[in-house]
């Protein structure tokens, strides 16, 4: 974190509404210069505050006259598409016959119909797919992401809204990995405490970024012997696949051999 506030990349503003403003208008003034997928607007809080970057993004596109003046509304958020603009989808989209677009595509929207109907091209295959009313709930503005949805992209600039209670250090190295030319991270002061000046709130930052909530997966533990498979039980089934102790219990006692029993005397 020293390093970015000796190169001028540690922006903080008094409230989080102000440090979102504040990414967003820098997002704007990059894409001017820069294709609009090569600067990655991020961000680590919820949905709501991503509706709101993405918003406040259209905005400045259409501000620029980038995106047509016609706007079709898009169920479960407050904002509408239109012409232009960068979209992706939420969830798989299937048709009859046609190839399944997969959750997560992105694409541009590049035509409105009179009817509300929304075409979209997705990248990369050029496949293109007609939404309507609420099969549009699949479709949300990607101008601005949440961290978990851009791990494994690579731009050239990335603009992180980050400091509040869920930073830590697996999301910081993916928030700091993503760009080719560096990020700029965006924090708010009432987030990193007002007590102290900036320089304070900057080590607590980085102190939180230090910290690890990585989850240990089940599979990391050794599996503790159970008395009731026998000395003799070797378990068949295979490692990583839905486990039943129960049954793999069962099948062990019938495969057994079994004593005959006495004959009554």
């Amino acid at each position: 974190m020293a390093h970015y506030q000796r190169e001028g990349r540690l922006h903080l503003s008094d409230s989080r509404e102000a440090a979102v403003e504040h990414a967003v208008q820098r997002w704007a003034s990059l894409t001017e210069a820069h294709p609009i997928e090569q600067i990655a607007l991020i961000s680590d809080a919820s949905n709501k505050e991503i509706h709101r970057m993405n918003a406040r993004a259209q905005h400045y596109r259409a501000e620029r006259g980038e995106l047509s003046e016609v706007e079709v509304p898009v169920p479960g958020v407050h904002y509408g598409l239109r012409e232009g603009d960068r979209v992706a989808l939420v969830e798989q989209h299937r048709e009859p016959g046609l190839p399944r677009i997969e959750n997560g595509e992105r694409g541009e929207v590049i035509e409105i119909g009179r009817g509300g109907e929304v075409l979209i091209e997705f990248d990369g295959h050029g496949e293109r797919r007609s939404f309507v009313d609420e099969e549009l709930s699949k479709v949300r503005l990607v101008y601005a992401q949440h961290i978990h949805r851009a791990q494994g992209a690579t731009v050239t600039l990335t603009l992180v809204v980050t400091g509040g209670w869920q930073t830590s250090k697996e999301p910081a190295y993916v928030e700091a990995s993503r760009a080719r030319r560096g990020t700029d991270w965006f924090l708010s002061r009432e987030e990193l405490g007002l007590e102290g000046q900036d320089s304070d709130r900057i080590a607590r930052l980085a102190h939180s970024m230090r910290q690890s909530r990585a989850q240990t997966p089940s599979l990391t533990y050794p599996e503790l012997p159970d008395p009731l498979y026998g000395p003799g039980f070797t378990d068949t089934i295979e490692r990583g696949r839905t486990r039943l102790p129960g049954l793999a219990r069962v099948l062990h006692r019938l495969a057994r051999p079994q004593e005959a029993p006495e004959r009554a005397r």
